[in-house]
């Protein structure tokens, strides 16, 4: 270890009681920050695989003449940067996609809520259709777009919807690949959030089911897609009653996180390709991630009926604006320059850097940024950088 290392790397005095976090607290900060660094870590990895995208770019070009802001939070005591570029890609980027599913589940959750003591119901349905490993994702989609256009419009779906007491709608779409299971290849399917009043029991539900599945039967086969199953090509369910995998990530987030999710039984998420991508240079994921990507460029994963966000006073914001929101209530710890930034950027320390910031204090962000000049001059070695750093992480400094 050089020396530089091994000074920085000594202990110092322990912050006094007062000002240190409770263990809950830094559990839970270094669980956020941890899975912060692994977002970071995957959008390089979405980078090298669409170099010519937004979201290459995304939070690495600043916007500010100041310099790139680092923000530590009041109340979760994760930082973040300011000043930054965003994609907005709730698709391709890791980054911008759990920053806006997080917005996005608030949303929900604030319907849902307001729905539920208005006296409302909410029914959670799951369209899917058949697939095989030759299919072409864009072509699927579309099929299955199509299928689900004319279904929502058959008098038979919309008399159902009228005993339901239907109010509206979020859908959000799901994609998974078989690759590693059943090797059945792209799996699309449709999850459908109803905001109805009438409160159905089991046997209702079963019925509703019944009646929808042979609508939704008719029109995957009109657009050309195989006859999808009972068993697997429809489910419906009450909010509160959902299966297991529901409960877990409670009913707003299985619509929203769902790419961001790692894949069940076998299926891979988008995002778990990308992981594959980085843990062992997969070809085969990093192709699949692009054709995803070109499939999905440009188009929305959420989809409100007209009308539902007005009725529970919720603003219109895109995917875009929720990425380039400022978080609340956090204070800034300080700014770096043009020159330190593009170091950072040079050494892929973005991650590294952040988790320092929310592990110690400003000083040792300096320190950091030190030794990364030094791997950038050839003084160290990258090795020695990644062991410097996480030096640093474990270093407690006197307040």
């Amino acid at each position: 270890m050089c020396p530089q290392m091994a000074e920085a790397a000594t202990p110092q005095k322990i912050a006094p009681e007062g000002h240190a976090l409770g263990i809950n607290a830094k559990s839970r900060a270094t669980l956020a920050m941890e899975r912060k660094t692994a977002r970071f870590e995957l959008q390089s990895v979405a980078r090298s695989i669409l170099p010519n995208s937004r979201t290459a770019k995304c939070m690495r070009i600043a916007f500010k003449a100041s310099g790139v802001e680092v923000w530590k939070a009041l109340e979760h005591h994760t930082t973040h940067y300011g000043g930054l570029q965003t994609c907005g890609s709730v698709w391709t980027c890791p980054v911008c996609a759990a920053k806006i599913a997080e917005r996005r589940a608030a949303e929900i959750k604030h319907c849902m809520d307001m729905h539920r003591a208005e006296g409302g119901e909410v029914h959670l349905m799951t369209l899917t259709i058949p697939h095989g490993r030759r299919d072409v994702l864009e072509e699927l989609h579309d099929k299955m777009q199509d299928a689900h256009e004319r279904f929502s419009r058959d008098r038979k779906v919309k008399a159902v919807r009228a005993e339901m007491g239907y109010l509206g709608q979020i859908r959000a779409l799901e994609v998974t690949h078989g690759r590693k299971a059943t090797n059945n290849g792209w799996h699309p399917h449709f999850h459908i959030l109803m905001f109805v009043t009438c409160k159905a029991d089991a046997e209702m539900l079963a019925a509703w089911k019944l009646r929808l599945h042979e609508r939704w039967v008719a029109y995957c086969k009109k657009a050309g897609l195989g006859a999808p199953s009972l068993e697997h090509g429809i489910d419906l369910q009450d909010g509160k009653h959902a299966d297991r995998y529901v409960s877990k990530w409670g009913l707003e987030d299985e619509l929203t996180k769902a790419h961001l999710k790692k894949g069940k039984a076998g299926g891979e998420t988008p995002f778990d390709l990308l992981r594959a991508v980085a843990e062992d240079g997969c070809k085969q994921a990093a192709s699949l991630f692009a054709e995803f990507a070109a499939c999905f460029k440009g188009r929305r994963q959420l989809f409100w009926t007209k009308g539902l966000k007005a009725r529970w006073y919720l603003d219109e914001k895109t995917d875009e604006q929720l990425a380039a929101e400022a978080e609340e209530r956090a204070v800034l710890l300080g700014l770096l320059t043009a020159e330190q930034w593009r170091t950072v950027r040079a050494v892929d320390g973005r991650a590294t850097l952040l988790m320092i910031a929310a592990r110690q204090d400003w000083q040792s962000v300096e320190s950091y940024l030190y030794f990364a000049r030094h791997c950038m001059g050839g003084g160290i070695t990258r090795a020695e950088l990644v062991e410097a750093g996480q030096m640093l992480m474990e270093v407690t400094h006197a307040v």
